[in-house]
C-alpha cells in the first residue's frame, strides 16, 4: 500500500495529509513526524499566542535574540529599527497611536523588501489588505467621504442634523 507511506493522518483534525504536510521531530520517516499537521500546528500555535499575549510580551522583551530575528528578516539592523522608531516618537505614522517596539510591525515594500518604518500591527495588515496600492487607499478615503464613516466631524453632523 503506497498511499499509507505517502500520507499520515492527523490526530487533531483527523484527516489524512501528505508527509510534507507534518513538521519533522528528527529525520524523514513517517514515525519521526509531528502527530498534528502544519495547519493544526499553526492554529493551535495562534489560539495560544491570542490566549496569552502577556507571556508573549514577556518573552519578547526579554529575549534580545527576537529582535534580532525580525530584523534579520527585513534586512535590517536593530539599531536601523530603534533609530526609524524613535523618528517615529515611538508612534505609528499611520494612526498616529503610541506603539511599543516588541508588539509592532516591520513595515516594508514587498516588491523591493526595502525597509519603511515601524507601524502598529493593524495599519500594517491594514496596507497589506489595501496591496500597498496609493490608488486603492484613495478609493477607499473617497468612499469613506462620500458614504460616511465613524470621525467625529461627521458624527457632529449627523448629530446636528437629528436636532
Amino acid at each position: 500500500m503506497v498511499a499509507d507511506t505517502e500520507t499520515k493522518k492527523c490526530c487533531m483534525c483527523k484527516q489524512d495529509k501528505c508527509l510534507s504536510s507534518y513538521r519533522n521531530r528528527g529525520g524523514s520517516q513517517k514515525h519521526l513526524l509531528k502527530s498534528r499537521c502544519n495547519t493544526c500546528l499553526y492554529k493551535q500555535h495562534k489560539n495560544w499566542i491570542e490566549n496569552n499575549p502577556e507571556k508573549v510580551r514577556e518573552y519578547r522583551e526579554k529575549d534580545s535574540w527576537t529582535l534580532l530575528k525580525r530584523c534579520s528578516r527585513r534586512g535590517i539592523t536593530p539599531k536601523e529599527l530603534i533609530e526609524k522608531y524613535e523618528k517615529q516618537n515611538q508612534c505609528c505614522p499611520i494612526c498616529n497611536k503610541e506603539i511599543s517596539l516588541t508588539d509592532s510591525a516591520i513595515d516594508h515594500n514587498h516588491l523591493t523588501e526595502k525597509f519603511r518604518g515601524v507601524l502598529c500591527k493593524k495599519c500594517n495588515r491594514g496596507l497589506g489588505l489595501f496591496e500597498d496600492s496609493p490608488n486603492i487607499l484613495e478609493n477607499a478615503l473617497n468612499y469613506l467621504k462620500t458614504e460616511g464613516y465613524y470621525g467625529i466631524s461627521k458624527i457632529t453632523t449627523v448629530l446636528k442634523e437629528m436636532d
